[in-house]
């Protein structure tokens, strides 16, 4: 996935590229202080998606923005910025954003941000046509098809769990057909091992999941999660 990168912070554009190698998918395309730099990428290279922030030593990302979709250039556009007033946020909706996220934000957000571009282009790829739970998920209903009704998702959640990730964990595991590892389902939501187990132990304890020890023939026994 071919990535863009509009940030006049050196420090935060230097962070930012960081986090996006981690991810083997991701090719990013050009790194720019200003949206007169990014322009020619834009226009010769087929952008995936755009990083953009909104304070700009030229214009906001907003006013560029709405260049973009005056030129009918529907490129998926995830605005992050310290501007967090409702007007920018709702320029932000109107020109049609993927996501929004307010500085200073976590690796875990910034991961599920660029999840939803991925998982959007995915979906676009494999489809002429799309039903309503296609829709759906573009648009993120229903897509812990409901799972949130036995789980705690606000501020019933223990100290170190974000609500965000614990969606798309329920999201990962209705997606499962059969029992998973700990390791399994950290591979699918790209977070460590580490961080996956504590929310399913969490699950375990509201008791929307159980857990079955599978002893193998050789090396350790492993623990195996299912839907109760």
């Amino acid at each position: 996935m071919n990535v863009l990168i509009i940030e006049d912070d050196p420090m935060v554009a230097k962070l930012n590229e960081d986090f996006l190698k981690t991810i083997p998918t991701i090719n990013i395309v050009g790194n720019y202080r200003t949206t007169e730099e990014a322009k020619e990428a834009l226009q010769e290279k087929k952008i995936d998606a755009l990083l953009l922030d909104n304070y700009l030593p030229n214009q906001t990302g907003i006013e560029f923005l709405a260049e973009l979709r005056k030129e009918n250039n529907q490129v998926p556009v995830i605005l992050i910025t310290a501007a967090n007033d409702i007007e920018t946020i709702q320029q932000a909706l109107a020109l049609g954003v993927i996501d929004y996220l307010v500085k200073p934000f976590t690796a875990e957000r910034f991961l599920l941000a660029i999840q939803k571009v991925m998982k959007q282009k995915k979906l676009f790829s494999q489809l002429q046509h799309a039903n309503q739970q296609n829709i759906d998920a573009l648009f993120n209903e229903h897509s812990t098809k409901n799972a949130s009704a036995n789980v705690p998702l606000s501020n019933d959640l223990p100290k170190g769990l974000a609500k965000l990730t614990m969606e798309k964990v329920l999201e990962k595991i209705n997606e499962e057909t059969t029992s998973f590892s700990t390791e399994e389902l950290a591979k699918k939501i790209g977070i460590s091992r580490i961080s996956t187990k504590k929310y399913l132990t969490f699950l375990v304890e509201s008791n929307y999941l159980t857990e079955d020890i599978v002893y193998q023939e050789v090396g350790r026994p492993t623990i195996r999660y299912k839907k109760t």
